[in-house]
């Protein structure tokens, strides 16, 4: 029998996308001890449903216009040959902001408001300020409101890996960049990590969580919690920690 030959095909996500990505969220962080904390009871149906809702919110209504543009782009896997709009299986996404102009510290040196219900039901929302509110202070510190390009999700389908769809979706944000004129910024887990550096990622900070120590998690036989990334600036990682990688990439001339 012969093997169908495939493509990947990089497109913008539209409302009818949300719930297709909200599923391989879920999916591809599932044995991620983040996730096992932000939902020690396993994903709900409501849980599944907010996350489908946070992706295409309302339109944004800052009156001064400087909140960044969402830009959410889905990796497709479609046939090699066929016609360009064939239908095509949802493998991957990634969420970026844009950010074309620099915004005041007033603006920008804020914690986001976070509503109690907005992960859905069975979730823990005290983990979710932790661990998120630690990443936003320590990123807004080094970004603060300067013009970027921002990757905050990329997430692959678990059953659809080394596809090339991950590193297609990170080319599309750089190519972006480059074309603007933009540092591109993104805070990396210990699986993401490899992935950046290829793409000319450079380590800026490392962001170290007391996972142990705090929610008195222990690391899994076989799981990475990023005990080999960033070593030349945040050296060994200590035992029962996470470590996160705020990075960036300089823009090349196009």
């Amino acid at each position: 029998m012969a093997v169908l030959k495939t493509r990947i095909r990089i497109r913008k996500a539209n409302p009818a996308d949300a719930t297709s990505l909200a599923e391989i969220h879920f999916a591809a962080f599932k044995p991620d001890v983040i996730n096992e904390l932000m939902f020690p009871k396993g994903t709900t149906a409501d849980a599944m449903a907010k996350s489908a809702s946070l992706l295409f919110p309302p339109p944004d209504r800052n009156p001064k216009g400087t909140s960044p543009e969402r830009l959410i782009l889905v990796a497709e896997l479609v046939p090699e040959e066929g016609p360009a709009d064939a239908p095509g299986e949802i493998v991957a996404f990634a969420k970026w902001s844009l950010r074309r102009k620099p915004i005041p510290e007033e603006e920008w040196n804020v914690d986001p408001p976070i509503d109690p219900d907005m992960l859905g039901e069975g979730s823990n929302i005290e983990m979710y300020k932790w661990f998120n509110g630690t990443l936003h202070r320590r990123f807004r510190e080094i970004a603060r409101g300067d013009p970027m390009l921002y990757l905050g999700v990329l997430v692959c389908s678990p059953h659809r890996q080394r596809l090339g769809a991950g590193s297609a979706l990170v080319q599309w944000g750089t190519d972006l960049a480059d074309r603007l004129g933009l540092i591109s910024w993104l805070e990396a887990s210990p699986y993401g990590y490899p992935l950046y550096k290829r793409h000319g990622y450079e380590d800026v900070a490392v962001v170290d969580f007391k996972i142990t120590e705090t929610w008195g998690a222990t690391k899994a036989e076989g799981r990475d919690w990023g005990e080999k990334s960033a070593l030349e600036i945040g050296g060994p990682l200590p035992e029962g920690e996470l470590r996160t990688v705020i990075m960036k990439r300089m823009p090349k001339a196009t």
